[in-house]
């Protein structure tokens, strides 16, 4: 599953409203959808005066690291992680072995609440992710496995087209 990820804007919508729902059901000051490299998907909260690429680019290292122990203790994959501290806490949550889920919250709320919450959120979020998945299969289906949906276009006639910009 090594694919570039391609969000139509249904799909966006769809990941913005179960972030959104969450955030609201968890009274959670920041929620954000990354990958495993760290790249932003979505997000939803409070962002000022946050660098929001930096978190997530730590948090998938921290993740990395966390399957890693997982695997050395026993092999068995840990799928969550939690960080907890005195005025913000973290609440990471594996989503389709591919994805980030994470909430960022404080004493308006409980762990417990923000853990019942994202099982939902994770399962929603993975329904949505299959969709998307299955689409891109669709797609290649449709393209016959061609790298390009337009094959018959040449290096050579975009040269001619564009000459020397």
């Amino acid at each position: 599953m090594d694919q570039i990820l391609l969000l139509y804007e249904n799909d966006y919508k769809s990941i913005k409203t179960v972030l959104n729902e969450l955030k609201e059901a968890c009274r959670a000051r920041l929620i954000f959808m990354a990958d495993q490299s760290g790249q932003v998907i979505s997000s939803v909260g409070e962002i000022t005066n946050l660098d929001l690429p930096t978190l997530t680019s730590l948090t998938a290292g921290a993740f990395a690291a966390n399957l890693r122990v997982g695997e050395i203790l026993g092999g068995e994959k840990f799928i969550t992680l939690t960080s907890e501290g005195g005025m913000a806490s973290l609440q990471l949550s594996l989503v389709r072995d591919r994805f980030i889920l994470g909430v960022v919250f404080d004493t308006r709320t409980t762990l417990g609440l923000i853990r019942l919450k994202m099982t939902k959120a994770v399962k929603q979020l993975e329904e949505i992710f299959d969709g998307i998945i299955d689409k891109i299969e669709k797609e290649k289906q449709t393209f016959g496995g061609m790298e390009s949906p337009f094959p018959e276009i040449t290096e050579e006639d975009i040269d001619k087209l564009f000459g020397d910009l």
